[in-house]
């Protein structure tokens, strides 16, 4: 045999569930996020970010999504479908020095209609010609339909 329990919702993926969990979101928000995204954990995780300022709310409003033995039903997938995703470079944080033992870490932001470069260097910000884009440590980026 095997554990389950007859109920109508579906298993998740324990590792999905187990990954987005170290993330810090709770395994009752997982599994609702896992559920209205059809088990992707790419979409689910998206999903939890998307609506981590209420997470309570957001799974109350999938429809018995989040807990307790719901009806396998509805068949809409409507709250994970939020458009194509595209997002554009804002910023970047790069090392300067020869390792990481020395020298120090320096931010590219984007600035401005223009979309100039500005480098923020400890208290220093100056405007940047010509960014290391290739050196980025971490990259940042903005979803383009999102709102400023």
């Amino acid at each position: 045999g095997g554990g389950g329990g007859g109920g109508a919702e579906p298993d998740v993926d324990p590792e999905a569930l187990m990954m987005l969990s170290s993330m810090g979101f709770s395994e009752p928000h997982v599994k609702a996020a896992l559920k209205a995204c059809g088990g992707s954990t790419e979409r689910a995780a998206d999903w939890l970010f998307s609506h981590a300022d209420d997470l309570d709310g957001a799974v109350a409003a999938l429809g018995r999504g989040g807990g307790g033995g719901g009806a396998a039903g509805g068949g809409t997938e409507t709250p994970c479908e939020d458009g194509v995703g595209e997002y554009s470079l804002v910023g970047f944080i790069s090392h300067i020095g020869r390792n990481t033992s020395s020298g120090h870490y320096v931010c590219h932001m984007k600035r401005g209609e223009d979309g100039g470069w500005v480098i923020f260097n400890d208290q220093k910000v100056a405007k940047s010609e010509s960014p290391p884009l290739e050196l980025g440590y971490i990259y940042l980026y903005r979803r383009d339909d999102a709102p400023r």
